[in-house]
């Protein structure tokens, strides 16, 4: 009796035993599989930022910081599932392009004249903001770091509104509404004297001023009577709007780049 109460104790404890790996081993198994799920769509994310914008359209600064970010979740998948050659391939394909980026990037901004460009670009910049902050979080860049990239960031976002305005100018002028166009070319350069604290965008509002200057001779030679007052939908001022009212702490809220 004896021999057979510790052989079922024997048995009990190995089926606990047994239970208890199994239970790590899935738990482990889960684990794994979520770290792998966050990475992949980390690198997802960072892919998509970086073809959401046209070429030249991103400073060299902030495509490198993308790049770095999206070889290192690559590197961690690769430690993570060492038997798949993709992972390899990426940091490979992604290296070779965070070196072939110019080291002064001198070619001009394209300007954007298309709603639809302009509307995914303004929710890429969003990204690219939540971005930023979660790299400051993770002390992957420090505050001042963070402070230039979003000083970029925000050059980036005005100019998306200057475009916004010089579109519907245009498109204003193309339809013999001169003193529409005047109006929107004005809200454009309003814009840009408000943020000329370092004189950087002296020639725009320059060129924007010779313009207006040649559109209000032409409207009275044309006695041209079009409306100019504002509408209280204005896109491209709400958007800018929004964008200086937002700072890092209410970036950190989306965790999409963890």
């Amino acid at each position: 009796m004896p021999f057979f109460l510790a052989a079922i104790v024997v048995l009990l404890s190995a089926l606990a035993c047994y239970a208890f790996i199994s239970q790590s081993i899935e738990k482990k198994r889960i684990q794994k599989q979520r770290i792998l799920m966050t990475l992949k769509t980390k690198q997802r994310n960072l892919i998509h930022l970086i073809n959401g914008f046209p070429a030249n359209f991103l400073t060299g600064e902030l495509l490198s910081l993308i790049y770095r970010a999206l070889i290192d979740a690559c590197e961690q998948l690769s430690k993570i599932e060492p038997k798949e050659p993709r992972h390899l391939d990426d940091i490979t394909l992604y290296t070779n392009q965070l070196g072939a980026l110019p080291k002064n990037n001198t070619a001009q901004r394209p300007r954007v004249d298309n709603p639809q460009a302009m509307k995914e670009i303004r929710q890429h910049l969003q990204e690219l903001q939540h971005f930023l902050a979660q790299q400051e979080a993770l002390k992957i860049i420090n505050k001042v770091q963070l402070g230039a990239y979003t000083d970029q960031v925000k050059r980036l976002s005005l100019q998306m509104a200057v475009d916004a305005y010089i579109y519907h100018a245009k498109l204003a002028q193309q339809a013999g509404k001169l003193r529409l166009a005047i109006h929107y070319f004005s809200l454009a350069k309003k814009l840009l004297i408000a943020e000329n604290a370092t004189r950087v965008y002296d020639k725009q509002i320059a060129q924007l001023d010779d313009i207006t200057n040649k559109l209000e001779e032409k409207a009275q030679l044309t006695g041209d009577t079009s409306a100019t007052a504002a509408t209280s939908n204005d896109p491209a001022g709400n958007q800018w709007d929004k964008f200086t009212q937002q700072d890092s702490d209410a970036w950190k809220k989306k965790q999409i780049y963890d």
